[in-house]
């Protein structure tokens, strides 16, 4: 993909982002924020907060930006990469399909288009460098082993794929948990029982992951934050700011928990556990 469709396709895929996310916003109410009442108290202290409404935004910023980075793993999986890099997402009705059935493919997500004279990649995409934990590292390395033999032994039919790859969205390889040596085999340490895969299977992180995603091109990544930042601005032309709807839900979360504000600004944390509690 050259530069003006990476640009164009993502900036699309913004666009559309954006107006879910202002659907999104314009639906929440406060009961989906979840509060713990023992920690209040203390983020209030540590952040040295002056009254509730303060520590009313703090929570509600760190509530919606878990949204924003659910949300914007989903827009790579299910939009940008389809869409954009033409890879095939497998979502459920294309698991309904062989090969694809087999669960031997369960930790894949998408695959690659066979190219020329280059035959089809595998991808199981993550986001970051925390993004898996040594069970799944261990699971990872079983189940790419069986693809690997499937693939070997000819029961795929005639699909086939010349390589497993890793993909981590951001971040430099030399970031990284040793979880992602161990997936492709590499034991640090301890003997963890996992089969080399090294010659097949690849990480590819941050700037090398959206090269090996688009035939090797250095300059992608830089292609794409261009287009979010276009079809951010595109957005807000059509759509207009989200702040008065952010406003908005700051003002009737806060709202619920006056009762527990004292004339003099200070807090009842008792009152506010015996409303959340019982």
């Amino acid at each position: 993909m050259n530069k003006a469709a990476v640009v164009e396709g993502v900036s699309r895929q913004i666009v559309w982002w954006m107006g879910e996310r202002q659907k999104k916003l314009a639906e929440l109410r406060h009961e989906t924020l979840s509060v713990n009442p023992f920690l209040l108290p203390l983020i209030f202290g540590i952040h040295q907060f002056k009254d509730f409404d303060e520590l009313a935004e703090f929570l509600v910023a760190a509530h919606l930006s878990t949204g924003y980075a659910t949300g914007f793993g989903k827009l790579m999986d299910e939009k940008i990469l389809p869409k954009v890099f033409g890879v095939t997402k497998l979502d459920k009705a294309t698991r309904r399909a062989a090969p694809f059935s087999m669960s031997a493919f369960d930790e894949i997500d998408h695959i690659i288009p066979s190219t020329g004279n280059h035959a089809a990649k595998l991808l199981s995409l993550k986001a970051g460098r925390w993004t898996i934990q040594l069970t799944m590292a261990v699971q990872l390395n079983k189940a790419f082993a069986e693809l690997l033999e499937l693939r070997n032994s000819d029961r795929l039919g005639t699909f086939t794929f010349e390589e497993i790859g890793v993909g981590v969205v951001y971040g430099t390889k030399d970031t990284l948990t040793d979880k992602y040596d161990i997936l492709r085999g590499i034991n640090r340490g301890a003997n963890h029982g996992v089969t080399d895969l090294t010659d097949d299977v690849h990480v590819y992180v941050g700037r090398e992951f959206w090269a090996w995603l688009n035939g090797g091109e250095q300059l992608t990544q830089e292609w794409v934050i261009e287009g979010i930042i276009q079809g951010f601005q595109i957005a807000e032309k059509s759509l207009g700011s989200l702040e008065n709807l952010l406003v908005d839900f700051r003002k009737e979360f806060s709202q619920q928990f006056h009762f527990a504000v004292r004339p003099d600004s200070t807090i009842d944390w008792e009152a506010i556990i015996k409303k959340i509690n019982g």
